[in-house]
Order: C-alpha cells, then structure tokens, then sequence
C-alpha cells in the first residue's frame, strides 16, 4: 500500500486530499497540530493521525521519525500553514516572525526529516504547497508572499538536487480556494478599494472561490502523472492567473496590474486576449 505523508491535514486542502487519498487506496499519515481535530477523518480506512506543529522542531523529528519508522513514505505533502495580509509598514514584528517560523523554517525543518529517505528508495515525491501570492506579487502580501516565494526557491532548489535520485519535485499553487485558511492579521487600512478589486480579479467573473477539491485532484495529478513538472496551479482561478503572468512580459503585468487594482479605469479593466 502506498503511503502519503500530509501536514496541515486537519482542514483545507489538507483535509480534502487526506480523503481523496483514503478514498483511492492509499494510507495516509493526517498531520495536524491539534489531532482533535481530525473528526471524521479517523473513521477513514488507512488514514493515522499524528500530531505535529511547524513550530516545534523537536515534535517535528519525532513525528517523522515515527512515520519513516512504520511506513515506506511515497509522498511528503508539505501543505500546513497561514496567512497574515495588510501594509507591509502595519505587519507586527512578532507575527512576521511567527509566520516565517511556521510557513518557510517549520516547512523546511519537515522537508529535511524526509530527504534521505526519499534518496535511499531512489523515489518519490516531495510537493509543496505554495500560492499564487508566491508567484505574482499582490497588495498586502509582502510578508505572506514572501514566505511563499521562500518555499518556491525551496522547492525549485530541492528540484535539481533530488531529480538525480528520481524523486519528484512540486508546488502545488492555489490561486484563490474556499476553506478556512488562517489569517489571523487582515489589515485593509487605506486599500478597501483596492483589495475588493483584487478580490474580483481574482474571482475572474466566478461568483465564488473554488473548493479545495480541485486541489486535491490536481495533487494526485502530480503524484501520479510521471511528468518531470515543478509548478502545479491547483484551481481554475490560479490555472487562468498563473498562465496570463507567465505569458506577459513582468513589465508589461506589473502596468497592467496596477491599472488593475489602483488605475483610474480598473473596474472596467478587462484580460487581455
């Protein structure tokens, strides 16, 4: 039986590809840093809750220590983490450093625990969870965007180090999702218009966010595709984003967003074809 370690599982895309996995087959290691919150989950064939909060290094050796122990890890999921978004001169120095704990050290910490393993068998996969934040930079997302921009260099630095031993190398990118992601620090202060039009930019004319299935379909896509891929859009909003920057000219997007967002004609701003 395969096996897929997940952190973050207790909500969100974690949890959604907890199940898709278990659903398909697979034995799940749901990492949380509450397991009370596992719920349902537990009832699920094959899925072992384990605790684990990024910001304990020792629980995080311990936790994967056991896992690599029990289980011939196929896949690591790094997905847990939050958000915070406001003015980057408003951001708390302490939640800063508490968001870079969590989402880039705490990430990395886990990723290190799983490495040797992973060249032993000469196999695997190692995905990430990542944003769009990290690919295109958005108001209010200095420091969210910039611990996200730390894992893609991560990811894409462990992508040349680990192909060599055939293991497998991703970012899972949401663009916009329906969960219960975390933002404890939303400061808006000055940029209300300018967030609600980049709320409906990144709505792209859909009346809601996408849920986190797509997200977890598009990982067991990456698991399972055999394609030597580094960045995986895991919604309809990132998919359309993620391309049209991709396809422009950083100069050109940069004009085009701000006009976007700040532009005297953004609510009539329409992509370009």
């Amino acid at each position: 039986m395969k096996t897929i370690f997940i952190t973050g599982a207790s909500s969100g895309i974690g949890r959604e590809t907890t199940r898709y996995f278990a659903e398909h087959g697979w034995r799940v290691i749901a990492t949380m840093r509450n397991p009370q919150k596992a719920g349902s989950l537990s009832a699920l064939p094959h899925v072992v809750v384990l605790p684990l909060d990024l910001t304990n290094p020792k629980q995080i050796r311990e936790t994967s220590r056991k896992a690599l122990d029990a289980y011939d890890v196929d896949v690591l999921f790094n997905n847990a983490g939050y958000g915070i978004m406001g003015p980057f001169e408003k951001l708390p120095e302490h939640e800063i450093r508490k968001l870079f704990e969590t989402d880039v050290l705490g990430t990395m910490l886990v990723t290190q625990q799983f490495i040797p393993h992973f060249k032993a068998r000469k196999g695997g996969a190692i995905l990430t969870t990542t944003s769009l934040a990290g690919i295109i930079a958005l108001p209010r997302d200095g420091a969210y965007g910039a611990a996200k921009r730390a894992q893609q260099g991560m990811v894409e630095s462990l992508y040349y180090e680990l192909k060599p031993f055939g293991v497998k190398v991703a970012a899972m990118i949401p663009g916009g999702t329906s969960t219960h992601f975390q933002t404890p620090v939303n400061i808006l202060d000055g940029y209300e218009e300018a967030a609600a039009r980049q709320r409906a930019y990144l709505l792209d004319g859909n009346a809601a966010f996408p849920g986190p299935e797509q997200a977890a379909e598009t990982v067991w896509t990456a698991v399972n595709d055999g394609r030597d891929q580094l960045n995986y859009p895991t919604d309809r909003v990132c998919r359309k984003l993620y391309e049209q920057y991709q396809g422009m000219d950083i100069e050109d997007f940069k004009t085009y967003f701000y006009d976007r967002i700040f532009g005297a004609s953004a609510a009539e701003a329409s992509f370009p074809q």
